[in-house]
């Protein structure tokens, strides 16, 4: 949570960190309280400095080895790998049972161990004990539940926060944030907009409002709202993580590995990041960087149990950019790794995926068998050939996917299947039909401007997707379309 990340820039920690670091830096081990190292282990952890916590929580313990902070974080850590045993015979030989963070640890191995229903229960019985402070109580619980994604509890808890302590300072960004997990963006806006008339200041509201942005695809808005937030604070991570995540959705991909490679810069184990930089390193045929930086991203996720679907996309990514590379055989080798962990439920989409790498070798014949399977186990039919049909024109056939853009325009029908028409115009472009191009990207702003605009834009800089039209027809003229000019 922000108060986390508040109390690392503050003046107290910052200055607790300098001595800790520089003592470090010397050689020897400076003599601290069993929190204050903790929290130092706890800051290295949060920005994913793995060795550096290890080495902070083992001179707490050597130092106060009865403390039970230094315990707690350690059970903390072995629930975040997974060694959910470990963690819960760590917090079993705590003395102090009552102490609100082992209450927590107890809850959150019950939501790992998928029992989140029955860590609620178990919180609200911890509540009587916890009279004291309630408020702190009941807003930790409503975090540890946002903080797993169990939105409909964390709403629940919130509710209650809110009924018995209505004027808590952060109730409005919980409930926002709230509203943003249950994919209710259009709700959690307007709840954003409101804390920043209050609050212009309030970093972790532009960040969520640049995050609300780009879920409802406003990619200018959103960089605009992480822009506020790197004027409020040049080093915040998250804002260059907003940033670049505006650009990457809005498939401006060189801004995206730009602001990615800032953001890991700050958060170099953030395996997240390492994906999507991938993504963006093959989108632009950077493939060497995109094979090193998965290599990278597949030892780290080899370490946590609960990454094995990053690993399948880790091996799909691989694949791609091997068979980009020409080379065969290595791509369908990380392709067998990538179904061998992601299972029967994703075979379609693993399908299509092998399929493209025969396209890629020219292999059209298998190709045309893996898109067949695909079509057959797939849920969605009008979907999934679409994206066959940008698999044949990403690989160059065009006559192919012009075909298949058709058949999903009739599947759609006419006016609900009109977003393909930029696609139509892209595919005439590269087989240098100017007439069918002029035709459909005439079209294309009214039938679908952001892929309109995302296809064209580098084309046609500055200009907006309706005149799109105009400056093509000057390039094969010669001169702007008057406007009685008709189709040619």
């Amino acid at each position: 949570m922000e108060d986390n990340n508040r109390y690392y820039q503050s003046r107290h920690f910052l200055r607790l960190l300098h001595r800790y670091e520089k003592a470090v830096s010397e050689g020897h081990m400076p003599y601290l309280e069993a929190d204050e190292l903790t929290d130092i282990a706890e800051y290295y952890m949060t920005g994913k400095q793995d060795e550096k916590a290890n080495q902070a929580i083992q001179a707490a313990i050597d130092m106060h080895p009865d403390a039970p902070d230094p315990q707690i974080f350690l059970a903390r850590q072995k629930m975040f790998y997974g060694q959910l045993d470990e963690a819960r015979a760590i917090i079993d030989g705590i003395t102090e049972q009552e102490d609100c963070e082992v209450v927590y640890v107890r809850a959150e191995i019950l939501i790992k161990e998928g029992r989140a229903d029955e860590a609620s229960d178990f919180l609200d019985e911890q509540a009587e004990m916890m009279q004291d402070s309630l408020d702190t109580f009941l807003y930790d619980c409503a975090a540890i539940f946002m903080d797993y994604d169990q939105w409909e509890l964390a709403e629940q808890w919130t509710a209650r926060l809110r009924e018995t302590f209505p004027t808590h300072p952060s109730l409005p960004i919980m409930e926002a944030e709230i509203k943003m997990g249950l994919d209710d963006y259009e709700a959690a806006m307007p709840m954003l907009q409101d804390i920043l008339d209050e609050e212009p200041y309030n970093s972790e509201a532009w960040n969520l409002l640049a995050e609300t942005y780009v879920a409802l695809e406003k990619y200018p808005e959103a960089q605009e709202a992480a822009d506020y937030s790197l004027a409020i604070n040049p080093q915040d991570s998250n804002a260059l993580l907003m940033k670049a995540n505006a650009y990457m959705r809005d498939e401006q991909m060189l801004s995206a590995i730009q602001h990615y490679t800032q953001y890991l810069e700050k958060q170099p184990d953030d395996l997240s990041v390492q994906l999507s930089l991938s993504v963006c390193y093959n989108s632009t045929e950077r493939f060497d960087e995109a094979l090193a930086l998965l290599a990278k991203a597949e030892q780290y996720a080899r370490k946590l149990s609960d990454r094995q679907t990053d690993l399948s996309q880790i091996y799909l990514m691989r694949a791609y950019a091997l068979s980009r590379q020409k080379k065969f055989h290595e791509a369908l080798k990380a392709m067998e790794k990538a179904r061998g962990i992601g299972g029967e439920q994703q075979s379609w989409q693993f399908d299509i995926a092998e399929a493209e790498i025969y396209l890629w070798n020219g292999q059209t014949k298998q190709a045309e068998d893996f898109f067949a399977s695909a079509l057959a186990e797939s849920p969605e039919q009008g979907e999934t050939l679409f994206n066959i049909a940008l698999a044949y024109s990403n690989a160059g056939y065009f006559d192919c996917a012009i075909d298949l853009l058709d058949d999903v325009w009739t599947i759609y029908g006419t006016q609900e299947g009109k977003f393909v028409v930029p696609y139509l115009a892209d595919c005439y472009l590269n087989k240098n039909d100017m007439a069918n191009f002029l035709k459909y990207l005439q079209l294309a702003p009214s039938c679908n401007r952001e892929a309109t605009q995302r296809l064209f834009r580098d084309r046609y800089p500055g200009v907006a997707p309706e005149e799109y039209y105009a400056y093509a027809y000057r390039d094969v003229f010669g001169h702007f379309p008057t406007s009685d000019t008709t189709d040619k």
